[in-house]
């Protein structure tokens, strides 16, 4: 058999049969990923993203949430598709407008049986990031101060992330990774006060008919922080 190195034409679906010598407990081929990032993913038409509508203008969340309110989420994104999971690969918030009085920065994320989402908050703008795919989300993404449905007795808890022990600083960044073998420190670029963190989280899978919310608190805060958002995450 001759073995390539170089790129091979892109085929049509369906063209060629493929025998692996090899597969998982589902039949899938094993093969060796030549990068980390998910290429394969957006290549199928899988990956979206959800991005705060306007450019450079974040989205306020709840007055006071002064302590875990799940009625009070930040995020809500809820799985509408029918067959397909959602898994979360990556939020990134930019502060826009500091909070008022917080004690800290922190978020909890919990994933619950329905949609989590009464009423109120801002739309996701939702793209599919392959350019040349017409595959469409079946998900639906809100921010900001997302009136929430009562908890069921199916909430599981995946965790609280802290990123600062202090009040936010407008120009902070913060970042959340889902299942990656890691992520940039944090540090204190730009100015002495403005931080950029990120966080690697296990991954989270967010079954048909469910949703992920991500909760905004902190003890003594009056006013809650603005965040510009981008959220990517996988559909398949």
């Amino acid at each position: 058999m001759v073995i390539n190195s170089t790129l091979p034409t892109r085929t049509a679906d369906g063209s060629a049969v493929v025998t692996p010598s090899r597969t998982g407990s589902d039949l899938s081929a094993y093969t060796l990923p030549i990068t980390n990032k998910e290429l394969f993913a957006v290549d199928e038409g899988s990956y979206f993203v959800g991005i705060t509508p306007t450019a450079g203008t974040g989205i306020i969340g709840h007055a006071a949430p002064t302590t875990f309110d799940e009625a009070k989420p930040y995020i809500v994104l809820y799985n509408g598709n029918t067959s397909k999971y959602l898994y979360p690969q990556f939020l990134h918030l930019h502060s826009t407008v500091a909070s008022i009085g917080g004690a800290r920065v922190q978020f909890t994320i919990t994933s619950d049986d329905g949609n989590r989402r009464s009423s109120a908050g801002t739309a996701l703008t939702i793209n599919n990031n392959n350019s040349g795919s017409s595959t469409a989300t079946g998900v639906v993404g809100y921010i900001g101060a997302v009136v929430g449905t009562a908890a069921t007795g199916a909430r599981r808890l995946h965790g609280n992330v802290v990123f600062r022990g202090t009040i936010d600083i407008i120009e902070d960044d913060y970042l959340m990774v889902w299942g990656a073998p890691n992520a940039m420190s944090g540090s204190t670029s730009r100015v002495a006060t403005v931080a950029e963190a990120s966080r690697v989280l296990a991954p989270i899978a967010i079954a048909p008919g469910d949703s992920l919310c991500i909760t905004q608190w902190a003890g003594s805060q009056s006013t809650g922080p603005t965040f510009e958002a981008i959220f990517g995450w996988i559909e398949r």
